[in-house]
């Protein structure tokens, strides 16, 4: 058993010297569970395999009685460190220095399980019975295919009949100051992958080639030449973003035969996967379909849709609680920015809204968290779950 310390910056330290890079597990799950258990919660570590990718360990834990059900989502899988020279100290040392808590995944977002934790501890002590339920749903596969790690949870948490009537999720939404931003909605991703295909020749003679890497740019130019809207109230505009070119020419007299690109599209609820697939072969008939001797082909991976949750009873008691820590009436700024979540899973089972810490260093070299904002987070998330369980 791992120690067990419900301070939630040794907590963290703990979780972040586990290199849990997706999706390896090194531990991570082993000590949420130890946690977990001290605590009450009864613990179901869940396999999942298959469905065209790698195998996942996750966990889920509840505890309660009957009554208004609360879950909390998070991840312990990290992104890859990068070039480890770069760091300051070693990405899986934990190491605090001054203020700040160094390592990879402190701020995305072991720091935010370790607080979901240390809260829940605290709850469970001052309520002998509980009044409602409380579960965690955790998975060791956020950061990359994200197929069998949450909505195979709940797909599970159905089938056992779990209900679930408000999820909070902590991924790292805070802006200038610990609960100040949350997030409602996320935009959707969707990633096209295009090769494009010529004729090889000679540099000098062009005449008797057709070079793919000319109208690969042509595609690309045309796909870039024109924002796809404006947003909208409640989205920013869609980006459109050139991930990668790969020509794969090793030599400078030689016209390429193929061309490769990779492009990403972060889209609001003005799009659709299905609209943005039609968009693209448009543009792609556009370009191609006077062309006798090239042509264009892609696959596409459409990972996500856009959604938004209209603020509803879990918003409304986030920001009574982010106010009666802060002291600030201000309501938190509700926002759909940024990458995708697990909560694009959740929404289709309850209300969802995501709080966590500054968003600021996740995934770059020396990613940190303040060791106040920690503290600071761990008394919001009690205190939601105070007001969670008093509110009627």
């Amino acid at each position: 058993m791992s120690e067990i310390n419900f301070d939630p910056i040794v907590l963290t330290q703990s979780l972040v010297k586990c290199a849990s890079i997706t999706p390896k597990d090194k531990g991570a799950l082993k000590v949420v569970k130890d946690h977990l258990n001290a605590i009450g919660f009864d613990c179901y570590p869940l396999t999942f395999s298959g469905n065209d990718s790698y195998e996942v360990n996750n966990l889920f834990a509840t505890i309660g009685n009957e009554g208004k059900h609360f879950a909390y989502a998070g991840h312990t899988d990290v992104v890859p460190v990068g070039n480890e020279s770069s760091w300051k100290f070693p990405p899986f040392s934990a190491t605090i220095e001054g203020d700040k808590l160094f390592g990879r995944g402190s701020e995305d977002m072991k720091s935010s399980v370790a607080c979901f934790i240390s809260a829940a501890k605290k709850f469970v002590d001052k309520n002998k019975k509980l009044p409602g339920k409380i579960s965690l749903i955790i998975t060791g596969d956020e950061e990359r295919d994200s197929v069998n790690g949450t909505p195979r949870i709940l797909e599970w948490a159905s089938k056992q009949n779990y209900k679930f009537d408000h999820c909070l999720v902590g991924e790292p939404t805070s802006k200038n100051e610990v609960g100040d931003k949350v997030k409602i909605g996320r935009r959707g991703s969707i990633s096209f992958f295009f090769q494009v295909k010529g004729i090889q020749g000679h540099t000098a003679n062009s005449h008797l080639a057709e070079n793919a890497a000319h109208h690969l740019v042509n595609l690309l130019n045309n796909i870039l030449a024109k924002p796809l809207d404006d947003g909208n109230e409640n989205f920013l505009p869609t980006s459109v973003q050139i991930a990668t070119i790969d020509i794969g020419n090793p030599v400078q007299n030689v016209i390429p035969e193929l061309a490769k690109a990779t492009v990403n599209i972060r889209f609001n609820d003005i799009h659709s996967s299905d609209s943005l697939i039609q968009w693209i072969d448009n543009k792609i008939e556009k370009i191609f379909s006077k062309l006798k001797n090239a042509s264009c082909s892609y696959t596409y991976d459409a990972n996500a849709e856009s959604f938004l949750n209209k603020p509803g009873i879990l918003y409304d008691i986030i920001t009574k609680s982010i106010s009666d820590i802060t002291g600030k009436n201000s309501a938190p700024e509700q926002a759909t920015d940024g990458g995708t979540s697990d909560a694009r899973y959740i929404k289709n089972y309850c209300e969802v809204v995501e709080l966590g810490l500054r968003n600021h260093t996740l995934h770059k070299v020396d990613e940190f968290v303040y060791i106040e904002d920690i503290v600071k987070l761990e008394k919001i998330y009690f205190q939601i779950l105070e007001n969670y369980f008093t509110e009627n």
